[in-house]
């Protein structure tokens, strides 16, 4: 199974921004136990070291998980980004915007791209410009109708989505015809993560799964 066949299949990627690299082992651990096969840590265009801050954190899911987990990065909005998350192990590219330089560096690289979009004209530039699959962006879960509407006219392109999921609303992504979803707030809590609580963070990424399983075993 192929890299983008793989994240349709497991259907979930945990978003970590803004994680203390020392606690990576732990989280990336924890929603491994949880059920989740794919990672992604998202780059901070307002910090000048994040190229080197986000490539560490990659370095370091790879080290711990190996070939286990799924490993990429959100928010690259510059060619360095792309670059630098290859060098770093990343295997799968996500950006906030359609690029169609960056869709065909990622490509050029041998990584999955998976550029932002959100009107019909932007998914098609960046399906044309080789991306594998497209995030519709910005989205939540109040923009299900939307969702349901640029999905079947152009029912030929993956959607993934990220913005309001949590374990009441992931099962209507999917239906609404989401290929998947990425979160981070509703599985990585603050509050979970200050307290060390990795059992209760593995709980509520088994909860994500299950749900978007019931979900999915309908359509």
């Amino acid at each position: 199974m192929n890299n983008v066949e793989f994240i349709k299949e497991n259907g979930l990627i945990v978003i970590f921004r803004g994680v203390d690299i020392s606690l990576v082992p732990d989280l990336v651990n924890a929603i491994y136990k949880g059920g989740v096969r794919i990672v992604e840590t998202t780059f901070d265009p307002s910090d000048p070291d994040t190229a080197e801050k986000t490539s560490a954190i990659i370095r370091k899911i790879k080290e711990t998980m190996g070939d286990k987990m799924l490993v990429g990065a959100g928010t690259v909005v510059d060619e360095a980004y792309a670059v630098a998350a290859q060098r770093a192990g990343a295997e799968f590219l996500l950006s906030p915007d359609t690029n169609p330089d960056i869709i065909r560096l990622t490509k050029k690289l041998g990584l999955v791209s998976i550029p932002g979009a959100f009107t019909p004209s932007e998914a098609m530039t960046a399906y044309r410009a080789g991306a594998d699959i497209v995030k519709l962006f910005p989205i939540t879960k109040d923009d299900i109708g939307y969702l349901i509407n640029i999905t079947r006219p152009l029912s030929h392109i993956p959607f993934l989505c990220t913005g309001g999921v949590n374990p009441d609303t992931i099962g209507s992504f999917f239906t609404a015809g989401a290929c998947a979803v990425g979160t981070g707030i509703s599985i990585l809590k603050p509050e979970r993560i200050a307290a060390r609580d990795f059992d209760g963070i593995a709980a509520l990424t088994k909860l994500h799964i299950d749900r978007m399983n019931e979900a999915r075993k309908e359509l």
